[in-house]
């Protein structure tokens, strides 16, 4: 199972030794497997029985017949787990559920301003103790952070908690930059970009509290607008000037600055410039310099006040002499590359008073900002708040004829036009995925997509008005036209003349499966040599299907490119090329979002025996350009 993980375990009638606690661990991975939540985070806080003498020596083939008793109570406080996102949760409650990371982070966020955060028992999953631990989590999972801030500004509490985060937002900025390849150049203050994520994220103005620093702004800009507009945010990543400016930002005092030493900052972080992605896959200097992470150190023994300038402060000295050293078992590792947990059995701690949150003038720590009036309410969303767009939260997702239209990223992967884990420092496209489905589908279905469920989906996704083209926000593309070699490599061994076509000052050439291979100004010298199956051109004359002209648009990028996918599908399948694309596109499917996943659900019936030979039916996993996890999900549909 994954992301198990045992934060205590006691065992009785047995020398406690390295082997025995190994075998125990083994042997409860084993017996809880069949409790895997999927995406799903479950904290229990307890579960014990009575094992027989033989448990810990039995093959693990018999662990989940001896763990019986233990794994039906589990289950049992499991089934009854209380939900901290959609209601109030006593500190003393048996199992608590998250959906998913990011609501996990969400919560962890609330219970921090709520000051819960040192009473709830499920929070020993945080990679540190108290509020280290929460801005930790949020620098560990950076994939998590926008659809956990877009549930924050639900609630109306994005912004209070990107001041809480101090100092520490340029480190989560930075995470976001590297895990979804976004680039760092500054926009114009009046770009439609930048003037639809203003829109976008007009509820930040009106719930900003007083005094929200400018890497706070920054941060929010950019994880908000990865929520809610990312293919805006690839095209404006920095927020104009005006964007919350006119709140004065508090500066640090003198006793927290006097904190600070130059020893205390680990020299590669404070010397060493970070690399960003620019718009368009081009690689680029960070204008700023980034930010140590906060230590990674328990904070059991420190005061309150301690910890919370830890976390605002990236570059605090360490704890002092005699901190007690990190509580943990030998086989859990709570450094700061650790996935997040999927289930925990801590043993159970009484609840304890409130913390005193209250710190002395000059700690660098505003005790008004984690003042709440009650500390167990859940605070309830507010009026016309938008929500991060295309996540289900029902599950129940949308029904489309075109399923089929999301193979079409496959196939982008493949030809290199978007990277996938190999490449995540590149971005590929300036043009967001989603618009580039919602393009090139439209090309080669018709206007009949426009009818489609799935055509709004792609447009809610992409954060783009009904009312707006797809591919609106990005860079202009190239006006000239020319294909990369490999994409050729298929046709190697054509025997047919290209076809050549010279009009308006352009020349185009024109490959004899019908597409175009390149088309560049008259005077532009072309090698055919470099392209496989290359055959000296025959000139023709220009007309209504082949005539050369420069690209204007994204939309005249997708349907020059259309007929080389209908030729390379066809080429892949063994389909006719006429109807290759409509039989791949046209697959009946439910889409499924959340926070960190689109899940495309078709039938295995219905799936042609064609795209599974040829692979486009493959997770494609964690894409940076479309800030997801792809996955497709085959059930036991009727086929054709």
């Amino acid at each position: 199972m994954d992301g198990l993980r045992i934060v205590r375990a006691r065992v009785r009638g047995s020398a406690q030794t390295h082997e025995l606690a190994a075998r125990f661990a083994r042997r409860a991975e084993v017996a809880l497997s069949g409790l895997d939540p999927g995406a799903a985070i479950l904290c229990l806080r307890e579960a014990g029985g009575v094992l027989t003498d033989d448990a810990l020596a039995a093959p693990l083939s018999r662990a989940p017949a001896v763990w019986g008793p233990i794994v039906r109570q589990a289950q049992a406080r499991l089934a009854a787990a209380r939900h901290p996102w959609r209601e109030a949760v006593m500190p003393d409650a048996l199992a608590v559920c998250f959906a998913d990371t990011a609501e996990w982070l969400a919560c962890a966020a609330l219970d921090l301003l709520a000051q819960r955060i040192e009473r709830c028992w499920w929070w020993c999953s945080l990679p540190l103790h108290g509020a280290s631990g929460v801005i930790a989590a949020w620098q560990q999972h950076p994939q998590a952070v926008p659809g956990a801030l877009a549930l924050l500004a639900q609630r109306g509490r994005a912004v209070h908690f990107a001041q809480a985060v101090g100092t520490q937002a340029l480190v989560l900025r930075q995470a976001l930059i590297r895990h979804f390849a976004v680039g760092q150049l500054a926009t114009p203050a009046e770009s439609p970009a930048s003037v639809a994520l203003e829109h976008a994220l007009s509820d930040c103005a009106a719930s900003a509290p007083e005094g929200v620093p400018e890497a706070a702004r920054h941060w929010l800009w950019l994880a908000l607008g990865l929520a809610r507009a990312p293919a805006a945010v690839s095209a404006a990543p920095r927020p104009p000037a005006r964007w919350l400016a006119a709140l004065p930002t508090r500066e640090p005092s003198d006793r927290a600055a006097m904190q600070i030493g130059e020893a205390d900052a680990p020299p590669p972080l404070r010397d060493q410039p970070s690399v960003g992605v620019a718009r368009g896959g081009q690689q680029g200097v960070a204008s700023e310099p980034p930010v140590a992470p906060i230590r990674v150190h328990h904070a059991i023994g420190r005061t309150v006040a301690s910890i919370l300038q830890a976390a605002n402060d990236p570059l605090a000295p360490p704890p002092a002499e005699g901190t007690p050293p990190e509580q943990q078992p030998e086989s859990t590792t709570r450094g700061a590359r650790q996935p997040p947990m999927r289930w925990g059995l801590p043993a159970p701690s009484p609840a304890t008073n409130p913390p005193n949150m209250s710190s002395p003038d000059g700690d660098g720590v505003d005790a008004a900002i984690f003042a709440t009036p009650d500390v167990l309410a859940v605070p309830a969303p507010q009026a016309n708040m938008p929500a991060a767009p295309a996540v289900d939260a029902g599950g129940a997702g949308i029904a489309t004829e075109y399923g089929g239209a999301f193979h079409l990223l496959n196939l982008a992967v493949a030809l290199g036009l978007y990277p996938d884990f190999t490449r995540p420092a590149d971005r590929g496209l300036a043009l967001h995925p989603w618009d580039f489905i919602a393009l090139l589908a439209r090309e080669l279905i018709g206007t009949d997509f426009d009818a489609d469920p799935l055509s709004a989906w792609l447009a809610n996704a992409a954060g783009r008005p009904q009312d707006c083209a797809a591919g609106c926000w990005a860079d202009a593309p190239n006006a000239d036209w020319r294909l990369p070699a490999h994409w050729l490599a298929p046709w190697a061994a054509q025997t047919r003349a290209w076809r050549r076509v010279e009009a308006d000052g352009r020349c185009g050439l024109w490959h004899p499966a019908g597409f175009c291979v390149a088309d560049l100004p008259a005077d532009e010298v072309v090698d055919g040599a470099q392209w496989p199956g290359w055959v000296a051109p025959r000139r023709v004359r220009a007309s209504a299907r082949v005539v050369p002209g420069a690209i204007r648009s994204w939309g005249d990028w997708a349907a020059r490119f259309a007929p080389f996918v209908r030729a390379r599908l066809a080429l892949a399948t063994g389909w006719p090329q006429a109807s290759a694309a409509d039989r791949l596109l046209h697959r009946p499917a439910t889409i499924r979002r959340s926070a960190e996943r689109v899940v495309v659900q078709m039938s295995l019936a219905a799936l042609p025996i064609e795209v599974r030979l040829a692979g486009l039916d493959r997770d494609l996993g964690w894409l940076p350009a479309a800030g997801c996890d792809l996955r497709y999900r085959f059930d036991a549909g009727v086929g054709p």
